[in-house]
């Protein structure tokens, strides 16, 4: 009896799979791809638009983001702490954050304070991961320009970081401005001047500023007045302090540059949203070391560096990426000293990158 049992056994274990079509979890046709886009899409849709009746609902903008489902919220001139919606964490919408510092959103009020409709945004700041994934994180929405903030020393300054953010910027609509900012570190000004220059010449505003002698204060001031900007840029740059000269009573939290490796700390730990007494709003965002672009922006990376399209016009081929390619009219220029090879690198460094 047990020998026959076995036998089944080992029968079994040696059955072929036949007319059986195993589907490839890897591939996908463009067709079944754009058929879960729109289903995506048509979540997103839904998660937007309350379907709910007999709500109270007043718009405001999220100041902060106190947890993926917590936020502060101006409504005229209170600020409340208000919950999102169920249906908003059943919704996938491909980012780390749900909503973000700058965010017109649609709260019921007619009881405990919550968020149902978010606000079709007109832009948004954001950086991506670099694993498979690429999970959007979104720094700020809905501002008129960004202030890339980045230190002349200590830390060094970081010119390809600066890169990526109007890259960034470029693909959003919001317009970068370049602030340098501890120049007083700086032994000479020309030797500051030149390190703007290939960005002022390609039509860029840049602003040398320091909290130490006031330099660009009242330009930096100037260029912020009723308009909706976002701070951003390295660790330890010093955003947090160019914010306290330029309105004293936020008294935001400032932290020395670590002795040990130069670098920046973070003292801003989340994005929020501050108004300016002189007109118009700021997020202050944490300070960052990486800021990654998508890789479905790598065909359009050549058009939107800083001053890499205008070179473009003798390349032998329409789709040439000024990388690899022969007869290179990028290449050519770059050779004939027309061109910073420094900032060639970062292109190159963005694209592999991508």
């Amino acid at each position: 009896m047990n020998k026959k049992r076995d036998k089944k056994k080992f029968k079994r274990k040696n059955i072929k799979i036949s007319n059986v079509e195993l589907t490839d979890i890897d591939h996908f046709t463009e067709d079944e791809v754009s058929v879960e886009k729109r289903a995506e899409k048509k979540l997103i849709e839904k998660g937007k638009h309350s379907s709910k009746r007999d709500l109270i609902l007043k718009q405001g903008r999220i100041l902060e983001v106190r947890s993926n489902y917590k936020c502060l919220v101006k409504i005229d001139k209170e600020d409340l702490l208000c919950t999102l919606g169920g249906r908003f964490k059943q919704v996938n919408f491909e980012t780390k954050s749900i909503v973000a510092a700058g965010d017109y959103v649609n709260v019921d009020v007619s009881s405990d304070p919550r968020i149902e409709e978010i606000v079709d945004r007109t832009n948004t700041l954001s950086r991506f991961s670099d694993n498979d994934f690429q999970t959007e994180i979104i720094i700020a929405s809905n501002v008129d320009q960004v202030i890339i903030t980045s230190s002349y020393k200590d830390p060094m300054l970081n010119l390809g970081l600066v890169d990526r953010y109007i890259c960034a910027a470029k693909i959003n609509n919001i317009s970068p401005v370049v602030c340098i900012n501890k120049i007083d570190l700086a032994e000479s000004m020309n030797e500051i001047t030149q390190v703007g220059k290939f960005y002022e010449n390609l039509g860029f505003k840049v602003i040398f500023t320091s909290t130490k002698t006031g330099e660009g204060i009242k330009k930096l001031k100037k260029l912020l007045k009723d308009k909706d900007s976002v701070f951003s840029g390295h660790s330890g740059a010093g955003k947090s302090s160019l914010i306290n000269v330029l309105q004293p009573n936020l008294k935001l939290k400032t932290a020395q540059i670590s002795d040990y490796h130069r670098k920046g700390v973070h003292t801003t730990t989340r994005s929020r949203l501050l108004e300016w007494d002189f007109g118009g709003y700021l997020v202050d965002t944490p300070g960052i070391k990486t800021f990654g672009l998508h890789r479905k922006d790598k065909e359009i990376l050549k058009g939107i560096f800083p001053g890499l399209s205008a070179l473009a016009h003798d390349c032998k081929f329409v789709n040439c990426t000024h990388s690899h390619e022969i007869k290179c009219g990028v290449k050519k220029e770059i050779e004939n000293g027309n061109y910073p090879i420094a900032r060639y690198e970062s292109y190159l460094r963005i694209l592999e990158s991508l």
